[in-house]
C-alpha cells in the first residue's frame, strides 16, 4: 500500500514539474521573450492581462498575414495569394479604434481579409486592436 501510495506521489510530482517547466512556443515574434522577461511577475493588472491577450490573439489570428511586426506583405493562405496591409502605416494610424474593430469584426471580403466576429470575442477584438495600436508606436 505504501508503494502504490509512494508511486502515486512521485507521479503527481513529475506531472506538476513537467506542467512548470514547459515554456510557450516560439511563434516567430523575437519580442516575446523580451516582453515576458521585461513584465515582472507580480504586475498581473487587468490592462497587463488584456495587452497579452492582444498579442496571444493577434499571433493565433492575424500574424500570418499581417507578419508580426504588422508590415504585412505577400503571402498565399488556402492557394489565395494575396497583399495584406501595413498595419503601421500613418494612414492606418490614423484611422479609429471603431474602425479598425470593424474590419477585424467584419472583415474585408474583397481583400481577402477574414470575419472574426464568429471566432473571437467583442473585447477579444478590442485587445487586439489595442495590441495593433502598440505595433504602430
Amino acid at each position: 500500500m505504501k508503494i502504490k501510495a509512494l508511486i502515486v506521489a512521485i507521479s503527481i510530482g513529475c506531472f506538476i514539474g513537467s506542467a512548470c517547466n514547459q515554456t510557450a512556443s516560439n511563434t516567430g515574434s523575437a519580442n516575446a521573450d523580451k516582453t515576458a522577461a521585461a513584465t515582472p511577475a507580480n504586475a498581473a493588472t487587468p490592462e497587463v492581462a488584456k495587452a497579452r491577450s492582444g498579442k496571444d490573439l493577434y499571433t493565433i489570428n492575424c500574424m500570418t498575414c499581417h507578419k508580426d511586426s504588422g508590415k504585412g506583405g505577400k503571402v498565399t493562405v488556402d492557394g489565395r495569394t494575396m497583399e495584406p496591409d501595413d498595419i503601421t502605416t500613418a494612414k492606418m494610424k490614423a484611422k479609429s479604434d471603431e474602425k479598425l474593430f470593424g474590419y477585424i469584426h467584419d472583415g474585408i471580403e474583397d481583400e481577402g481579409m477574414p470575419a472574426f466576429k464568429d471566432k473571437m470575442t467583442k473585447d477579444e477584438i478590442t485587445a487586439v486592436v489595442q495590441h495593433v495600436r502598440s505595433l504602430q508606436q
